[in-house]
């Protein structure tokens, strides 16, 4: 099957992808793939086939975050152009706070709904969350309507029954991308569901920079037993090129605002379970800051990683600095969306910030 991709998972609007006859060469591949996602649903996978005019050689994965369903999404119109063979939602996909009301949830992802079938996405979507979309400005595990959310959640992105995540607490989950070429792993962390109390900064040291403070409190986990043991399996896994989704910031520092340093034991014990798994061939993208940024971590043993944050899709923040020792570069605070373009042949990842009406505004490549 020369010039296939091939997904395994589940993936927004699958149905209608498959069921686009633009997308399969001929009648006979598009009646094999439905019998073939039909008997692979015993198993909790989907597989998609991208047919239609071959795999060219370079594999683009786009990315975004902070979409409110209540704003209009020209940003779309740009990432379609691009044409990427799936797009990841890296959380705050709608903004649906409930202050105890899950109708109110269940509302914005109605409205999300509609906007989604206004922009006439023609790619599969995968999605993680984060607190807006969660339910819970700044959420962790003590969210009490965290269970109606997941529900919510799964309807809405239409994961089938037979997926993991209808059973799991919590919605983390991997995905395999497989070309004639390469093979790349994804895997979507869930910093909410399981994520301890976060430390508040003591009031005569408030400032725009945040509302949190380290907590160096052994007992408090980021993503808990369950799902810190599924990702050591995970990474144990042999791919190519492997993207790590967080919907906070991982690497980010000189900010008091939700990432992985609020909790610096277990950044610590994420940067090494990263370092003693990967061989350079790994990319971490987040979202959340309603700003974008890339960033740089190496060790003294010469392990190195990329992050990009890709924040706000139509809902910018308009900060114009902020610290950032692991940065490089500056921040970028409008509308945009992420890339990666990866080259199997030349064994090199681009990843790209792009900004809304602006093209690429940051870039780096990352050879694997």
């Amino acid at each position: 099957m020369a010039g296939a991709v091939l997904i395994l998972g589940t993936t927004f609007f699958e149905k209608k992808f498959i069921n686009n006859t633009k997308n399969c060469s001929t009648l006979k591949r598009k009646v094999k793939m439905n019998r073939i996602l039909k008997h692979l649903s015993t198993i909790s996978l989907t597989i998609l086939l991208f047919l239609g005019q071959g795999f060219s050689g370079e594999l683009m994965i786009g990315f975004g975050s902070c979409l409110h369903q209540d704003l209009p999404q020209p940003i779309w119109k740009e990432i379609k152009a691009q044409h990427p063979k799936v797009f990841i939602m890296l959380g705050d996909n709608v903004y649906g706070d409930t202050y105890g009301n899950i109708h109110s949830l269940e509302m914005a992802y109605h409205k999300q709904a509609w906007a989604f079938e206004k922009a006439g996405l023609d790619f599969p979507v995968l999605a993680i969350w984060d607190d807006h979309d969660y339910g819970k400005n700044d959420g962790g595990i003590e969210y009490s309507l965290k269970d109606e959310s997941q529900k919510l959640f799964l309807k809405f992105w239409d994961i089938p029954e037979v997926d993991r995540r209808h059973r799991n607490q919590g919605l983390y989950f991997e995905e395999i991308i497989h070309s004639t070429e390469g093979t790349v792993q994804i895997l979507m962390l869930d910093t909410r569901y399981f994520r301890s109390s976060l430390k508040r900064t003591p009031k005569y040291k408030k400032s725009n920079l945040g509302r949190y403070v380290p907590d160096y409190d052994p007992a408090k986990t980021m993503l808990g037993q369950a799902q810190w043991k599924w990702l050591m399996m995970a990474l144990k896994r042999e791919v190519d090129l492997r993207i790590l989704g967080t919907s906070i910031q991982l690497l980010a520092e000189g900010h008091g605002w939700e990432r992985w340093g609020n909790l610096p034991l277990e950044r610590k014990r994420l940067l090494n379970l990263l370092a003693k798994n990967s061989n350079n061939n790994l990319i971490v993208i987040s979202g959340d800051r309603h700003l974008g940024g890339i960033y740089r971590f190496r060790t003294i043993e010469g392990f190195e990683f990329l992050e990009i944050t890709s924040s706000s899709m139509n809902l910018p923040s308009g900060i114009s600095y902020e610290p950032g020792p692991l940065r490089i570069g500056e921040i970028y605070a409008r509308e945009n969306f992420g890339l990666i373009r990866i080259n199997f042949q030349m064994r090199r990842a681009n990843i790209e910030l792009h900004g809304l009406n602006e093209g690429v505004v940051l870039s780096k490549t990352l050879h694997f």
